[in-house]
């Protein structure tokens, strides 16, 4: 059985943590019960002024995949995800990304390993989302580009890649595209899925995997301009890409500055009539 497990490809799942004690048993339970067992887990709380770290330090004594980190000094989300990947295991073929309010389906793993083991050039896959409120209601279903030639095409348009339920191959990012740009406070991970796209394929697998929890308390809602800003920054840097040229995408993103003078609430009604579905 042991000589099996090390066979399997490793994953690193790297979690960071501030004040989520409300939601953190989920996100940890959603993790350890996964269908493909052979990970560690990093999760580093960022100096969380409620439970969080006393609900990690638990879990860790229970379950040696854990590897619990505390921040001697609050580095906020950005810098805490680069330092969970300097923390993981050389030998981990894949990153897996997780926040800690939201919850993975039990064969999100097994799937996404099995997608990246069978399509050698793509560095990056992720997955539809099920959304859900605070209370854990369903709300709503995001659905994303499947194919990279879909992807390609919305890439300047928005993030076409939902980053907690997202898998990336290590040396992709240890060997070449380096890990989050620090400068991005918001939409660090879109900017990073667009260095990827260039020089390797990213995809979605056409089913949900991930429980995705919007709440009054989310950083792109209580930032939901300076998170606007950050997308239309990025999106300016890459529309002339010949990998992702797009005349469409020009258009729509000249229009889009006007959604900095709308109010929040008008904003954040428009994603949701845009962007969740029905399943």
């Amino acid at each position: 059985m042991e000589v099996e497990r090390e066979m399997k490809p490793k994953i690193s799942v790297i979690m960071p943590v501030y004040n989520n004690e409300k939601y953190l048993v989920e996100a940890i339970e959603s993790i350890l019960h996964q269908t493909y067992s052979h990970f560690e887990f990093i999760i580093i709380d960022d100096c969380s002024t409620d439970k969080s770290w006393k609900i990690i330090k638990k879990y860790a004594t229970k379950d040696k995949r854990i590897k619990a980190f505390r921040n001697e000094k609050n580095l906020k989300i950005v810098k805490t995800r680069n330092k969970g990947f300097k923390e993981c295991s050389s030998t981990s073929k894949y990153f897996a990304i997780m926040d800690g309010d939201d919850i993975s389906l039990a064969s999100r793993f097994e799937e996404e390993i099995k997608f990246l083991e069978e399509n050698k050039d793509f560095a990056l896959v992720g997955s539809h989302n099920i959304i859900i409120n605070e209370e854990g209601k369903e709300i709503g279903f995001r659905r994303y580009p499947v194919s990279w030639d879909e992807i390609k095409k919305l890439m300047t348009r928005y993030n076409p890649i939902a980053q907690p339920v997202a898998m990336i191959r290590a040396e992709v990012l240890r060997k070449e595209i380096g890990f989050y740009n620090e400068k991005y406070t918001r939409c660090q991970d879109y900017e990073l899925w667009c260095r990827i796209g260039t020089k390797h394929k990213i995809g979605n697998i056409n089913k949900a995997l991930l429980r995705y929890r919007v709440s009054s308390t989310q950083g792109k809602r209580t930032h939901l301009k300076d998170t606007i800003r950050f997308t239309l920054e990025i999106q300016r840097k890459w529309l002339f890409n010949k990998k992702y040229f797009n005349c469409k995408n020009i258009v729509i993103h000249l229009i889009s500055y006007i959604s900095l003078i709308l109010p929040q609430k008008t904003i954040l009604w428009l994603f949701e009539k845009t962007r969740y579905t029905k399943k």
